[in-house]
């Protein structure tokens, strides 16, 4: 059988307890994107019957510290219950075809980046996204974090920022490989430390690319697989990095909008003051964590593991990374904090 039909007969149980024993499935397609999860949309028979997703483990990890369907679940149902824009979570499946699973509800639009910075109909929304992606992270940030308590977050004593800076160490030392440019910036990182806080629910992966996107704006926050507690100043700053606005350069937020609308929109929702020349420490962190990420992924092609062209491609930007490290760590880069 295709992975289609095994995964329409796995499905089936759930399904038939969930929406009743005549419920069928009318389409089942794998939708594109996605290193180490699987997405299938899932249509049901019946006009009343709901899209579904299904996210579904490939197997492989981009960081030790990735979620597994069980907590990654458990985090969009407390985003969900706190009224962030998330799809309604469904259930989560411990074993479809020797691998967990959780479905939720199908939100539409666009998630591909590169469209979203670029296709003409979604021109009005890219002028309210950074704003509207503000809004929506001042939310995740407000859910009290005794709440987050089952994710990864600082040891006892050790504050966020530093605890961020440590999983960096450690993802990097795990490479066994030397990366100057990457060793670099850690070195610059460690002598610069910044002023620690009180750790929030931080999403982990927040940009565009893991946004669902219509002609009105921002629709829903997807992807929560590397949500933890840590530093406010990782969300603020990872979708704006370079690797993240998709060639629109300009844009420095995401490929659609200004920084200054996102941090605005913010800190407004949180009451913050947060500027980007205090979050300029965690730029150059972003750039590090999607730097050896890029090097992880690309590993997991070459060593065999799991032989991917998309992984292959991760590795290429590698290169792109390392030079816009250098090129913040410059102290004649227009934005340096200076010493």
């Amino acid at each position: 059988m295709s992975e289609t039909q095994t995964l329409t007969a796995a499905l089936a149980p759930w399904l038939a307890e969930r929406f009743g024993p005549t419920t069928r499935i009318a389409d089942l397609r794998l939708l594109a994107g996605g290193a180490s999860q699987q997405a299938w949309r899932l249509a049901l028979d019946g006009a009343d019957a709901p899209a579904l997703i299904v996210r579904r483990d490939l197997g492989g990890r981009m960081f030790a510290t990735a979620l597994g369907r069980a907590d990654e679940y458990a985090v969009i149902a407390l985003a969900h219950q706190a009224g962030v824009p998330v799809p309604e979570p469904y259930a989560y499946l411990p074993d479809i075809e020797g691998k967990e699973a959780f479905v939720m509800a199908c939100l539409e639009g666009e998630t591909i980046g590169r469209r979203i910075v670029r296709e003409p109909r979604l021109q009005a929304a890219r002028g309210r996204l950074a704003a509207q992606m503000g809004t929506a992270l001042a939310a995740i940030h407000g859910i009290a974090s005794e709440k987050a308590a089952f994710l990864p977050g600082p040891a006892a004593g050790e504050g966020p920022a530093a605890y961020g800076l440590r999983l960096l160490e450690q993802e990097l030392a795990a490479v066994d490989e030397p990366y100057p440019a990457l060793e670099l910036g850690l070195a610059w990182l460690r002598e610069r430390m910044p002023a620690e806080t009180a750790p929030v629910l931080c999403h982990g992966d927040y940009r565009v690319g893991n946004m669902v996107v219509d002609e009105k704006g921002l629709v829903g926050v997807l992807d929560w697989e590397f949500a933890h507690r840590g530093h406010p100043g990782e969300d603020l700053t990872f979708g704006a990095i370079r690797a993240w606005r998709f060639g629109q350069a300009s844009r420095r937020y995401g490929g659609v909008g200004d920084m200054a609308d996102f941090l605005d929109a913010y800190n407004t929702a949180r009451g913050t003051r947060f500027t980007e020349r205090e979050l300029y420490w965690f730029e150059v962190a972003s750039n590090l964590k999607w730097g050896i990420a890029t090097v992880t992924q690309a590993r997991r092609h070459l060593s065999g593991q799991e032989p991917s062209l998309e992984l292959a491609s991760l590795g290429r930007m590698t290169a792109e990374i390392e030079l816009e490290i250098l090129s913040l760590l410059d102290p004649r880069h227009p934005r340096h904090p200076g010493d």
